[in-house]
């Protein structure tokens, strides 16, 4: 309250449609999915460097976004576990990992560049 009465803003004659604060911001679909309940972030080389992408759902076939077999490195965020698979459709060896920063999948037992596919889980 003391931000608002030092911006010179009379709670009582205005209504919440009518205030502005600079603070909040509209966060896009994509922000608001990551943080709400976290995204596992997948980068084509290790240190998280050469191009990445962030998913927030379940990916069967990495080949649609041509990320199929190019992964060295990941961070995941939010609470939940992702578990990556060597073949398309969740199927092959697998790894689950929970929230943290993966510099190189090697160090993690996933082959590096052998991610296939993705699953969400809780």
């Amino acid at each position: 309250m003391s931000n608002i009465k030092n911006q010179g803003v009379d709670m009582n004659k205005k209504t919440l449609a009518e205030l502005s604060f600079s603070a909040v911001k509209e966060l896009s679909d994509e922000v608001a999915a990551t943080s709400s309940g976290g995204a596992a972030n997948v980068y084509r080389d290790v240190n998280y460097l050469g191009g990445g992408i962030s998913f927030t759902n379940s990916d069967s076939n990495l080949v649609n976004n041509n990320f199929n077999d190019t992964i060295s490195s990941i961070i995941i965020t939010g609470n939940e576990r992702w578990r990556f698979y060597r073949d398309v459709n969740f199927r092959g060896p697998a790894v689950t990992l929970g929230r943290g920063r993966y510099s190189f999948v090697a160090d993690f037992g996933i082959p590096n560049d052998s991610i296939s596919s993705l699953r969400r889980i809780s």
